[in-house]
């Protein structure tokens, strides 16, 4: 009982009792989280994804179907010629779509169309996003020298 009576020892056992309740949780919620995706892996849903190389002119993929737990990766792939790179710790970053490079400073960055504020930046990697049933995404080469980006025509 000593142990319990000094104030490090009592702090190490409340930092313990509190790593492992939060790892168990955290497990508990990755072993939820892929098994739902494994029941609706085979369901298909419907996507909408265009493409704007900066030039004005954009081009939609309407109604793109695909397996529930695609990732826009996968989509954008799936209608177009996409060259990347992965980066373990960040995900992807695209290089080019159809033949239009990266050339600093502009770059292809993608785009989510919100009902509650418009055009939304992408908030994480494209291979990392996991796109929904009836979504807009949106891929635009822009310069990304201005800040704040601007928004998808």
């Amino acid at each position: 009982m000593t142990f319990l009576k000094n104030k490090w020892g009592l702090a190490t056992l409340v930092i313990l009792c509190w790593a492992l309740v939060a790892s168990l949780t955290a497990g508990y919620y990755y072993y939820q989280y892929k098994d739902l995706i494994a029941k609706t892996r085979g369901t298909m849903i419907h996507v909408n994804l265009g493409i704007n190389n900066g030039d004005g002119l954009t081009v939609w993929f309407n109604e793109t179907e695909v397996k529930m737990g695609t990732t826009l990766l996968d989509v954008t792939t799936l209608v177009a010629n996409v060259n990347y790179t992965m980066y373990l710790d960040m995900g992807v970053l695209v290089n080019s779509i159809n033949d239009v490079v990266n050339s600093h400073p502009y770059y292809w960055m993608w785009w989510m169309w919100t009902t509650w504020g418009g055009w939304v930046e992408g908030p994480v990697a494209c291979d990392r996003y996991l796109v929904g049933d009836g979504e807009t995404l949106f891929w635009y080469y822009e310069d990304t020298s201005i800040s704040p980006l601007s928004k998808p025509p």
